[in-house]
């Protein structure tokens, strides 16, 4: 099949997975001054707007990409698929789009690695407040109405987790409802039209405000989930693999500022997403907040969810995913952060998380 073809087909199968937004792409803002006798290297980064994505945006409003020789443009798109289909196109060197559309691809044989993260967490299954208590144990599930978004990460995860309790979606145990967005989704909740529904941020913040409650985090049904990952062509890896050494140590470091500095990354998000800044906070530093920020590629829970989509069908492969986890560029990018800072308690934890999680 011409690749031109299984884009086609993925286009169709991914391309509900949406997030929506506003600009296009934002001006940096350099903190620091770079050596202007070495130009820096132009790369074009795709990214969802949604609070997930915050170290896009702070390793570019604070400089760490220029600081690393990066002139990084930020192009915003509106589904994991068009991002995919941008990066194979050569329009895109790098983009963060879920984590179904990248897997799926690699199975369609696109040569895509996954280099680093950007996040794990912020999904939930919401309910109306009445069928909290019902709606809190999947094992209650039996029978029931529920709306996704198809092959986003809340909906592998939960197809995979209803399978584990010997409820069979695929034979009508369960009636999945898809839908075009969280938004429809949360309002299919509302109405009543379905009995429970499964969004991401930044409507996992709203819920209350919405009317509805939280029955279960995705992290309930799979502990340190992976989300958005960092994924890039090979061949682009193996033209010029400082680069992207590069430009995850500009992750690390927009890590660093998003750890110490709440008020001012809330605002910086705040102009990739239109989102009342009361969710944006709440999203990324309420104590009950479930999205988890990390560029660590967490290998070991991408082979975990590289095997759902194969059990859910969503993927039919014999490949060895692992031949498609590039860790190496990451865990040099950390060695050289914690050579100039070693004292510092986020390095130190991301070091500590690299060698529990790959």
């Amino acid at each position: 099949m011409k690749k031109g073809i299984v884009f086609f087909i993925l286009i169709a199968l991914l391309g509900n997975v949406i997030l929506t937004g506003c600009s296009n792409s934002q001006d940096a803002v350099s903190n620091e001054s770079t050596d202007s006798s070495q130009p820096l290297k132009k790369i074009n980064v795709g990214y969802l707007a949604s609070p997930e994505h915050l170290l896009y945006f702070v390793a570019k409003e604070k400089g760490f990409f220029e600081e690393q020789g990066i002139d990084a443009e930020l192009f915003q798109f509106t589904n994991s698929a068009e991002g995919l289909n941008a990066i194979t196109s050569g329009k895109l060197d790098v983009g963060s789009f879920g984590v179904s559309a990248p897997l799926a691809f690699i199975a369609k044989d696109v040569d895509v690695s996954i280099i680093g993260g950007q996040n794990s967490g912020a999904c939930a299954v919401v309910s109306k407040p009445e069928r909290y208590e019902e709606m809190k144990d999947l094992k209650n599930y039996k029978g029931k109405k529920v709306a996704t978004v198809r092959l986003s990460t809340a909906d592998v995860i939960f197809r995979g987790a209803l399978l584990d309790q010997g409820i069979d979606w695929k034979n009508g145990d369960v009636e999945i409802i898809e839908m075009e967005s969280p938004a429809a989704t949360m309002e299919a909740v509302k109405k009543g039209s379905v009995d429970a529904g499964l969004v991401w941020t930044p409507f996992v913040a709203m819920a209350e405000d919405q009317g509805v409650s939280i029955a279960m985090y995705i992290t309930d049904l799979f502990e340190n989930n992976v989300c958005c990952r960092q994924h890039v062509l090979k061949s682009k890896i193996e033209e010029d693999p400082e680069l992207w050494e590069n430009f995850l140590v500009a992750l690390i470091k927009a890590f660093d500022f998003y750890q110490t500095n709440q008020e001012e990354t809330v605002d910086i998000i705040s102009k990739y997403v239109k989102v009342d800044k009361k969710y944006l906070w709440k999203e990324t530093y309420a104590d009950d907040a479930t999205m988890i920020t990390s560029p660590d590629p967490l290998k070991k829970s991408t082979i975990k969810y590289w095997n759902i989509m194969k059990e859910t069908g969503f993927i039919d492969s014999d490949k060895n995913i692992e031949d498609y986890i590039n860790t190496d560029i990451y865990k040099k990018a950390l060695d050289r952060v914690l050579k100039e800072d070693p004292n510092n308690e986020n390095y130190k934890r991301l070091l500590s998380d690299f060698n529990k999680y790959n």
